[in-house]
């Protein structure tokens, strides 16, 4: 049999056999099952990790960092109840390991009870780390100790986040508080350095001092020499005081200094009563002065005005003349006119009674014109009448010309037909025309009476109204007179604007002087400031003066009284000087002992004038030491006080580093990465099955050749794979909700596919029976391990690297990857070229496989079914 005739029977036979019909529809939804299943449990597990228990035990007893209670631990409890990444409960150390025990937690956060303790120790010298105990329960679940312990690095980097961010906000503090001492060490040091020039300053003087001193001791020994002789003298000149003194008592001399010291204080007081007088003229004064200044300044104000005014009518006199002169050359016009006027008025009296003669005559010949187009309106109106009539008459004839023309072969009636039509249109239109042009000769000839009779009226009314020639002889004499008295206008209107030149310059000289008189007041307004000013200081003069002779005349009365005191005090101090002349007698004596001791004094301050000079000596490097102590501490101060500690600086030193992830061709989600690899794995466990159930071997009719019972086998196996992976296709896109780059791509590329599993499982069962099913099985678990689609091919252990390249489902996972995820299409083409590379040459090797066995089988058939032909 033919192969398309095998391939119906196979298609009837299995429609038939339920046997078979019922497991290929059941085959049909083995993909399905494997890749929805697979992808619908692990579609996004990380979403349902808030389902997943986490026991956490805080064990921490807290601790004291600069004064203030920390607790990091209930700190980091705190943070644990607000995440949701597992299901954390927090529990006793007691609970949480008979909870590990007894399978009901994944895993065991603890925070041992030195967590808060082992913070503070960062600053010391032997810090000590922060220790967060992660206990996975590995045997309940190995991949969710693996997901924990993610998380717990990520807790653990909070954790150290918020440390760092404490420390770092402690530093800024300590910073800035560096920063307040260099700046107040820096202003110290400042002082000092003042301090030490000063000091410096001084000791130079001290040392130049003793030098002079040291200079000057043999003269202060000569002069305690001298000294010792003056005290002699004084001694003498004591007692001649003494009495002088008792002299000046006996006579009375301070007596009469009393009464002389009486009358000046009268004197003052009279004074003092006048100076209320002079104060108050003096405020007149000053009143008047104000009021002069006022005066002045709304002068000043007032200039602007003034400058202005002056600018405008000088503006203005420009103006005037030139609109002068205009009105000068228009009066000339005028007066030309009126010369034209006079001459063109003596020619028309001339002509007005040759006009007067004609009027009559002309007015003949406009009525017998206007008689003649009235004759002529009444010509047009008959023949308009005329026309109208012949073509009323030529409508009629084409209408008979018409009716003779219906009795005419159709062939003529369609030639004729337009010519009559045309006929019909146009004598229309003449008729039409001729009405109008009726209508209009009759409002013509009507309009032409009416024209008569307005000219016959308006023609008598113009002769009556015809001027006088006497009232026009009136008339020249009058424009005569006029024509004189313009004459006599221009002249006097010439001698205005001389006038208006004359003024211009005046108003110029007055614009400029404007100027000078704004100066001279403003010089004026600052001197009368002045006197003002002047008079208040003098007002206050006088107040001071008025107090100082008041002042003055009290002091008199107190010298007047003090001489009294004088008088009784040179009485004492007569009796002292008695006892000065004592007392320098003493002295003589003293003085005698201290030209001893001037010699040891030499010899001291010889001493002392070295010893400052090497005091000043070290204090130029104390000076020099304390400036640049002072400039650095200042530069320490202000580099430090540029360091600010924000929270962003906080959360910098907290997190240095910013992880920017940009992913390439993001996948969403575990389904979406999977659904390469489980889909291949469901088309492949399909094509397996569909082994099994339909027989690849059988055939349900006497094959031709190999190849036609080949395509009777792979046209079933075709359209069972087409669909296997049409279905699970549209389940994985509509139920699950699948995205990929192209779904008729997606669609095309399964079905590529299950045709290439299909024809690897039908060449192996076909070549080897239910072997090839065991050597496809072993295929199947080969391409699970090498086609990377859980884990990157080089992770694999690198025997089974080399198999990747040979196995089909590297292909269609690399292929559906492309498809999925990527959008790299030209990819996708390249993995279904190598697909269709292994389609075929696996077809070809079934094709082999059923030549070989229709020779073997249906050999001897063939043979008599030849013979009995």
């Amino acid at each position: 049999m033919k192969g398309n005739q095998l391939l119906r029977k196979e298609f009837t036979q299995i429609i038939k056999s339920k046997k078979i019909l019922i497991p290929i529809i059941a085959v049909l939804f083995v993909p399905i099952l494997y890749a929805g299943m697979f992808l619908w449990a692990f579609w996004d597990p990380y979403k349902q990790l808030d389902d997943l228990p986490v026991a956490v035990v805080n064990l921490d007893k807290g601790a004291v960092f600069d004064g203030k209670p920390i607790e990091v631990g209930k700190g980091l409890v705190d943070n644990l109840k607000d995440n949701t990444s597992f299901k954390w409960e927090f529990v006793s150390e007691k609970e949480a390991k008979k909870g590990m025990e007894g399978r009901k937690y994944y895993m065991l956060v603890r925070i041992p009870d030195d967590f808060s303790s082992n913070a503070t120790t960062l600053l010391k010298d032997d810090p000590k780390p922060l220790n967060l105990e992660y206990i996975p329960n590995e045997s309940l679940n190995f991949l969710s100790s693996q997901i924990g312990g993610t998380a717990i690095e990520k807790i653990k980097g909070e954790v150290a986040s918020t440390l760092t961010k404490t420390y770092a906000e402690k530093m800024f503090d300590s910073i800035q508080d560096v920063s307040k001492g260099l700046a107040d060490g820096a202003e110290g040091a400042s002082k000092l350095h003042d301090g030490s020039s000063e000091l410096h300053d001084g000791s130079s003087k001290v040392t130049d001092g003793l030098h002079t001193l040291q200079g000057k001791s043999g003269e202060m020994k000569d002069g305690v020499q001298k000294l010792a002789d003056g005290s002699n003298k004084l001694v003498d000149g004591s007692g001649k005081v003494t009495a002088g003194l008792n002299t000046l008592n006996s006579k009375s001399g301070i007596g009469k200094l009393q009464d002389g010291s009486g009358k000046v204080t009268d004197g003052l007081n009279t004074l003092n009563s006048k100076t209320g007088e002079m104060q108050k003229g003096i405020s007149e004064l000053h009143d008047g002065s104000e009021k002069v200044t006022n005066g002045l300044s709304i002068l000043v104000s007032k200039t602007g005005e003034l400058k202005t005014g002056t600018t405008e009518l000088s503006n203005g006199m420009e103006k005037l003349a030139g609109g002068q002169r205009q009105l000068e050359e228009g009066s000339q016009e005028i007066q030309k006119g009126l010369q034209e006027l006079n001459n063109k008025v003596q020619s028309s009296v001339a002509g007005l009674g040759e006009m007067q003669s004609k009027v009559p005559s002309i007015l003949n010949t406009v009525n017998e014109k206007i008689d003649g187009a009235g004759a002529n309106v009444n010509q047009l109106n008959e023949l308009t009448q005329s026309t109208a009539g012949d073509a009323k008459n030529a409508t009629q004839d084409v209408a008979n010309l018409q009716k003779q023309i219906e009795s005419l072969p159709k062939e003529y009636q369609e030639q004729l037909q337009p010519f009559i039509t045309n006929a019909v249109k146009s004598t229309a239109t003449v008729q039409q025309k001729a009405a109008g042009v009726a209508g209009g000769t009759n409002k013509l000839n009507e309009e032409v009476k009416q024209l008569k009779g307005e000219i016959s009226e308006k023609t008598s009314g113009m002769q009556s109204k015809m001027p006088n020639p006497e009232d026009v002889g009136n008339l020249t004499s009058g424009i005569k007179k006029l024509t004189n008295a313009q004459n006599e206008f221009v002249s006097k209107f010439h001698g205005l604007g001389e006038g208006l030149g004359n003024a211009k310059v005046g108003v110029d000289r007055l614009k400029n002087g404007s100027g000078q008189l704004i100066d001279g007041v403003n010089q004026l307004f600052d001197g009368s400031g002045k006197v003002t000013e002047g008079l208040g200081t003098l007002s206050v003069g006088a107040n001071q003066m008025a107090g100082g002779i008041n002042q003055l005349a009290d002091g008199s009365s107190q010298v007047t009284g003090g001489l009294g005191t004088l008088s009784v005090g040179v009485t004492k101090l007569a009796d002292g000087s008695d006892q000065v002349t004592t007392g320098i007698g003493t002295l003589n004596g003293g003085l005698n002992k201290m030209s001893t001791g001037s010699t040891q004094l030499i010899d001291g301050v010889n001493k002392l004038a070295d010893g400052s000079g090497k005091v000043t000596d070290g204090l130029v490097k104390v000076n020099d030491g304390s400036g640049e102590l002072a400039e650095k501490l200042g530069e320490g101060a202000e580099k430090t006080g540029e360091v600010k500690g924000t929270d962003k600086t906080y959360d910098m030193f907290a997190s240095p580093v910013k992880v920017k992830t940009e992913k390439m061709a993001e996948v969403p989600n575990y389904g979406t990465g999977f659904t390469p690899y489980f889909l291949s794995l469901g088309l492949f466990v399909g094509a397996l099955l569909l082994s099994i159930v339909y027989p690849l071997r059988d055939t349900v009719g006497i094959p031709k050749s190999g190849f036609s019972w080949f395509i009777s086998k792979f046209g079933v196996l075709l359209s069972v794979g087409v669909i296997q992976a049409v279905v699970a296709d549209v389940i994985l896109l509509f139920g699950l909700g699948v995205e990929v780059q192209s779904i008729p791509y997606f669609i095309l590329f399964s079905i590529v596919t299950s045709l290439a599993f299909i024809a690897l499982i039908q060449c192996l069962v076909t070549a080897f029976g239910d072997a090839g099913r065991f050597i496809a099985i072993i295929t199947l678990i080969i391409q699970l391990t090498t086609s990377a689609g859980t884990f990157p091919l080089e992770l694999i252990p690198k025997f089974l690297q080399p198999f990747n390249a040979w196995l089909p489902m590297t292909y269609s996972v690399s292929g559906l990857k492309a498809v999925v995820s990527s959008g790299d299409f030209n990819f996708m083409w390249q993995n279904i070229g190598i697909l269709m590379i292994f389609i075929v040459v696996l077809s070809l090797g079934t094709i082999a496989s059923l030549t070989w066995m229709h020779k073997r089988q249906f050999k001897n058939i063939a043979e008599n079914q030849s013979v009995e032909a």
